[in-house]
């Protein structure tokens, strides 16, 4: 028995030493206090920042950051329109590689979606963070700057759709659609509901350029505005005639419509009615203005409100920046004419056909 307890405590002993020496063996990985950052290279881009250079590719490439020991580490490439990236930021892409890609259609969209202008050059910010796992803050590059002019480009944001009485119950018709400018289940766009014979209009939300499947119900009216939820059972929503700001949620099933200013150009440039009345525009909700294709005389135009003089705007300076009750915009030739208005940028654009 002695013997038995004599082993027993031997055995102990070795195993004690031996976990002791794995112990002093495994060594935790010590994450450097002050880790070196990448160093992001100029950008490279192989061809003009054009519409028809849409799919060419802008280069990224960057120096390895370096943690303090040996690591997967993974790489962010991050645009902004502000030097201390407080706003507007967009990560390009991801990689464990030491060089990516982004297509200049991808930018030049990312660009109109920040509401720069198009035709004028703007200095963006790039930069690339390197991260190992979400315990370890990310560490940033150096910030450089590029300077690109957005182009003019239609982005085709995802749409539903509001056939109406104003429209002829035609689902898909240019004048009832609503855009997820943010590419989720936010949808939002400006319509002039009137169908031309009643004080009310009536109207549902298809989620398709077709009848299989649309949504109804009743709205609650609060001042010129209305609220309501999507019934797919509902009938015809109604509302006051007029021009709405909708905003439809098709996740929360939710609508609301803020009445809005209806816009019109009018002038002696304006064959059809002159100083007279204003002729309407159409809300082209793809990209955010409105325009018309109309014949003009040679002569002077203004944007008018709501068909009356409390808001109209012409170009005192004829710099192209609209003021509110600015001199007119002078049309020096007699032709047809695609005339786009942005009353939010106080920009427009008048071109020849």
């Amino acid at each position: 028995m002695k013997k038995i307890k004599i082993t027993l405590t031997i055995f102990i002993a070795a195993l004690g030493f031996l976990l002791s020496s794995c112990a002093r063996d495994i060594t935790e990985p010590t994450i450097s206090s002050s880790p070196t950052k990448a160093t992001i290279a100029d950008l490279s881009i192989t061809a003009a920042f054009t519409v028809n250079n849409a799919d060419s590719l802008i280069t990224f490439s960057w120096s390895a950051a370096d943690f303090g020991f040996a690591s997967s580490t993974t790489y962010e490439v991050q645009l902004s329109s502000k030097n201390d990236f407080s706003s507007n930021v967009a990560t390009l892409f991801t990689t464990q590689k030491l060089k990516g890609t982004y297509k200049v259609g991808d930018l030049n969209t990312l660009l109109l979606a920040w509401n720069f202008p198009i035709g004028t050059a703007v200095t963006v910010y790039y930069r690339v963070g390197a991260s190992v796992n979400s315990n370890v803050a990310t560490v940033y590059s150096d910030t450089k700057t590029k300077s690109f002019t957005p182009y003019d480009a239609v982005i085709n944001y995802p749409m539903i759709y509001v056939p109406g009485a104003y429209q002829g119950w035609s689902p898909g018709a240019d004048n009832g659609r609503l855009y997820s400018y943010g590419f989720n289940s936010v949808y939002q766009g400006i319509i002039r509901i009137k169908d031309g014979t009643n004080a009310s209009s009536e109207f549902k939300i298809a989620p398709a350029p077709n009848w299989n499947n649309s949504w109804g119900g009743t709205l609650t009216k609060t001042g010129n505005n209305y609220a309501g939820s999507l019934n797919s059972s509902g009938g015809n929503f109604s509302v006051a005639a007029g021009v709405y700001a909708i905003t439809v949620d098709v996740n929360a099933l939710t609508i609301t419509l803020t009445k809005t200013d209806d816009w019109g150009i009018i002038g002696d440039a304006v064959p059809t009615t002159g100083w007279n009345s204003s002729v309407p525009m159409f809300y082209n909700g793809q990209r955010k203005v409105w325009e018309i294709t109309t014949n003009l005389n040679a002569g002077g135009l203004k944007f008018r409100a709501n068909d009356a003089w409390d808001l109209n705007y012409g170009d005192t300076g004829a710099d192209g920046t609209l003021n509110a009750g600015g001199d007119n915009i002078a049309i020096a030739t007699a032709g047809n004419y695609l005339i786009r208005f942005d009353p939010v940028k106080l920009t427009y654009t008048i071109k020849k056909n």
